[in-house]
């Protein structure tokens, strides 16, 4: 059962391909399609690349106190390494389950939407007709196929989806910049007056969502080429390189519109606002190409979140928290191979499961799938944030007082005030007529996933004190 009995993960990544994978997971293409127009809709319009910004702030302050622990911290355990190092066992495990849990519903959102998209565009494309489900099951076998093998097979596969879609986003960018000149954007953005009308809480909140799949830098420490300097530097680089992308091609977005008309355009356009823009610089045939790099985008971020959950598993399984042959590495891929086919068929029956009640894959799998993982994602940041601060105090750091305190109990206060405003908001969220009922099951659904993890723990704590033991390691 002793870590140094078991075989670990294979892998010599570098900065740059832990970052592609981070942003990946991130996907900057379905941000700028899908989360732009409800940042401007439902947030305070024309001051989205602001929304962007305090995100971005929020996200780096976050960073600091993440990289000052992550030196501590020697497993691919990720966020609940960390909250268990701060916090305890119990606290820890119950973040591990609620983690699992949270990114596998985004992943089988996400492979549900991917059918949905693909199903949509090839109707428009070719006039075939055929069913979502068909493209997610490609989709999760795809993803099946990649996850067996190596992390660079996977890493090099997401380095080109992501070079393409911010590709085509920079394009859009420099035909903005090129009609209106750096002087023409819209200072509006930034006025006082419009970053606090509409509700900016919401529009922040959904900046926050852009940034989901960002604790990959740690879960890859094993696979990394001295991670002791890669990870801190790829954590920095993707925070702030993803904040401002988002933020320059979200003020670009809202300055090809301008301050007058965004409103009325917004209510034209709805969710194809970001797509619009492209057509009316590009026409509809980049526009049609747009909509496939959606797809890739979607399938990238899928392939990221599908290499984070079987990292998650493959860390409880090696100390006995599941069982031991998730833990399994293979012997010529290097991969947790074992994890990734169990996640894999989890997809496949859920996916029975959901065609067979009739689930809408856009409306009801994906809006509630992803809702419901993001709100475990930002539970599981506050937890981190508060677990830094815990530990830096009780280890008496010597540490710069910025690094162990000031910046992660602001990220704090950032996340938790994100966090309010999503919980307070959830039934417009999530919408429909059913919205209050299914909010209620959503919160109480995730308090009783963290609340298993914390009983088993206790459970070890009482009855299995080796087991219990063993816990310890997984900081």
């Amino acid at each position: 059962m002793a870590e140094v009995e078991k075989q670990k993960l294979k892998g010599s990544l570098g900065v740059t391909p832990i970052v592609m994978m981070v942003v990946a997971t991130a996907a900057p293409l379905t941000v700028m399609v899908a989360n732009t127009p409800l940042m401007v809709s439902m947030g305070n319009g024309i001051a989205a690349p602001v929304d962007a910004l305090i995100a971005t702030v929020i996200m780096f302050l976050f960073t600091v106190g993440f990289v000052a622990m992550s030196k501590y911290i020697t497993n691919a355990g990720a966020f609940y390494a960390f909250i268990q190092k701060g916090l305890g066992r119990s606290i820890g495990l119950g973040s591990a389950t609620l983690a699992v849990v949270s990114y596998a519903l985004i992943l089988v959102a996400l492979q549900g939407y991917i059918g949905y998209t693909a199903s949509t565009a090839v109707s428009d494309f070719f006039g075939i007709a055929v069913p979502w489900w068909a493209y997610s099951f490609a989709a999760v076998g795809v993803i099946a196929f990649l996850g067996y093998r190596d992390i660079e097979l996977s890493s090099k596969f997401l380095g080109i989806a992501l070079v393409l879609e911010i590709a085509v986003v920079i394009l859009v960018d420099v035909a903005v910049l090129f009609e209106k000149g750096a002087s023409g954007l819209e200072t509006a953005s930034f006025h006082l007056e419009n970053v606090v009308s509409g509700s900016p809480g919401l529009g922040i909140l959904f900046a926050i969502f852009s940034f989901i799949g960002f604790e990959s830098t740690v879960i890859y420490r094993e696979e990394a080429k001295d991670p002791e300097r890669t990870i801190p530097r790829a954590t920095y680089t993707a925070v702030l390189l993803v904040g401002a992308f988002y933020v320059i091609s979200m003020w670009c977005a809202v300055s090809s519109i301008g301050k007058d008309n965004i409103a009325a355009f917004s209510e034209v356009h709805g969710s194809d606002m970001y797509l619009a823009v492209t057509e009316h610089y590009f026409g509809v045939i980049f526009m049609d190409v747009m909509h496939v790099l959606l797809i890739t985008s979607l399938f990238a971020c899928a392939l990221s979140l599908h290499n984070i959950v079987v990292r998650y598993k493959y860390t409880l399984g090696r100390f006995g928290v599941l069982n031991d042959h998730f833990s399994s590495v293979h012997p010529e891929h290097g991969s947790p191979h074992v994890a990734s086919v169990v996640l894999s068929l989890f997809s496949v029956f859920a996916f029975a499961f959901l065609i067979a009640i009739g689930a809408d894959p856009a409306s009801q799998i994906y809006a509630w799938g992803a809702m419901a993982g993001t709100l475990g994602y930002m539970a599981i940041l506050s937890l981190t944030c508060a677990a830094v601060v815990v530990f830096f105090h009780r280890e008496k750091s010597t540490g710069q007082l910025w690094q162990t305190f000031v910046a992660p109990t602001a990220g704090l206060l950032g996340i938790l005030g994100c966090l309010w405003v999503a919980v307070s908001n959830l039934p417009d969220l999530i919408g429909g007529e059913n919205a209050k009922s299914v909010s209620i099951f959503v919160v109480s659904f995730l308090l009783a996933t963290f609340a298993f993890g914390f009983w088993i723990a206790e459970r070890f704590r009482t009855h299995h004190p080796i087991r219990y033991e063993a816990l310890r390691q997984l900081a």
